[in-house]
């Protein structure tokens, strides 16, 4: 189970890809999107955030999948 501090990581790393569009994101981006987050804490986020199904990687892109998309347009960031 994750705790607080590891939700609060993949939020922000959720966040940066919603913002970047269809255009994603790359891991080395996101270290300059998510201010604090260090490499591993930024990649241990992208891989729970690929697991749970709320984004997905394109070649070396991340990119929000169907249900993070849908959220995102319901509520705004």
């Amino acid at each position: 189970m994750a705790g607080r501090g590891d939700r609060e990581h993949q939020a922000q790393v959720l966040r940066a890809v919603l913002l970047a569009g269809d255009e994603g994101l790359t891991e080395a981006d996101l270290g300059g999107r998510c201010e604090g987050l260090g490499g591993d804490e930024i990649a241990s986020a992208v891989e729970s955030l690929i697991t749970s199904g709320l984004l997905k990687r394109i070649e070396a892109r991340l990119h929000p999948s169907g249900p993070a998309t849908r959220f995102d347009r319901l509520r705004p960031l």
